[in-house]
């Protein structure tokens, strides 16, 4: 009995330990996103989350600390669900979760702000450079390689990187847009145009993937390996 003692009182140790972590990092997406990292105060987040300021150093040495793993967190969440959807369904598939996760962007609130401010940061302080590529490699490189390994030319893996890259930074660009313009609020449109802005830049790649209606008639599908079908409009020659 002795013995379990301490174990339990561990476990309600690293059951506090993890609910502060979770209050602090809950209460710092709401101050980054509000201020900004460069006008965010430490003090800010300790309020927002009903901490000390010296329960919040406890756990972070810096306001940096705090934001990489603010980041990291939300990350991890999003590359958790990406490979949960790409192990956890067909290969076909495949480029339609990722169709979705790119379309689902323009949903969310405060990730494109954060994902802004953390591009600024990387801009700003290049003493921290290694840090953010760890982290950039987290976000895409590491969740994009179970796509990517049914991808068998090397050259359409590089054609689909890029063409990949262009569609986050068009993604994210919306996602930003649309707090200043009101068009863009209308979601079934925008989700619309946006995944035909997908469909023809993966067409457009060269790469050998094929877009297919999903029976369902709401989505496109990808069908990996087979020659993309282009239809090509026939010349008008003119009159003599």
């Amino acid at each position: 009995m002795d013995n379990a003692k301490p174990a339990e009182s561990l476990n309600k140790h690293q059951a506090k330990t993890a609910a502060t972590l979770r209050s602090v990092l809950d209460a710092a997406e709401k101050i980054f996103v509000r201020d900004g990292y460069e006008r965010a105060q430490i003090e800010a987040i300790a309020a927002q989350a009903g901490r000390t300021k010296g329960a919040v150093y406890a756990h972070f040495h810096s306001k940096e600390d705090i934001f990489f793993a603010l980041i990291e967190r939300k990350a991890n969440s999003r590359r958790e669900a990406f490979l949960s959807a790409m192990e956890n369904d067909p290969q076909e598939r495949h480029l339609e979760i990722v169709r979705e996760l790119f379309l689902d962007v323009i949903e969310e609130e405060n990730w494109p702000i954060l994902l802004l401010e953390f591009k600024l940061f990387a801009l700003r302080n290049k003493d921290s450079l290694q840090r953010v590529r760890e982290l950039y490699r987290l976000l895409y490189d590491d969740a994009s390689k179970n796509f990517f390994k049914n991808v068998s030319s090397e050259a359409d893996k590089d054609r689909l990187h890029i063409a990949l890259a262009i569609l986050r930074g068009i993604s994210n660009a919306v996602a930003l847009e649309k707090q200043f313009n009101p068009v863009l609020n209308s979601r079934p449109m925008t989700r619309q145009v946006l995944g035909k802005v997908f469909d023809v830049l993966i067409m457009g790649s060269g790469s050998e993937v094929q877009l297919q209606k999903d029976p369902r008639g709401t989505k496109s599908v990808a069908a990996p390996g087979a020659k993309p079908k282009v239809r090509r409009s026939k010349k008008v020659l003119p009159e003599k």
